[in-house]
């Protein structure tokens, strides 16, 4: 199994390893619906495609030296207003290789987007 870093004189036992393995895809399906959800989120507010706003993300996640999950994270909880000061730091490093139309925050950050 990958990741699983046993010595050569260890027991395997294989419900450690299937708990190991159902942490592993757990965590891997949050990133793939927070990614997801960026896309869209990065999509709508630049009007570009999904290709283009994936593209995006993997330059933001390149020029920041950021995991495309960690980058998708902050996108949607700076959206939602759940940001914590770690995010909303990490966004202002994002900031300058975002499309110059910049990113705003959501409504539960305390803006008022009604018209």
């Amino acid at each position: 199994m990958s990741g699983t870093h046993l010595s050569a004189d260890e027991p395997v036992h294989p419900a450690d390893a299937l708990r190991t393995e159902i942490a592993q895809l757990r965590e891997a399906v949050a990133s793939q619906r927070d990614i997801g959800m960026a896309i869209g989120l990065l999509s709508a507010r630049f009007g570009c495609s999904t290709e283009q706003a994936w593209r995006t993300m993997l330059r933001v996640s390149q020029d920041s030296n950021t995991k495309v999950r960690r980058v998708a994270r902050v996108l949607v909880a700076i959206h939602d207003g759940t940001a914590d000061a770690a995010a909303e730091e990490l966004l202002a490093s994002f900031v300058g290789h975002l499309p110059a139309s910049g990113w705003h925050r959501g409504a539960g950050a305390g803006e008022d987007l009604a018209p």
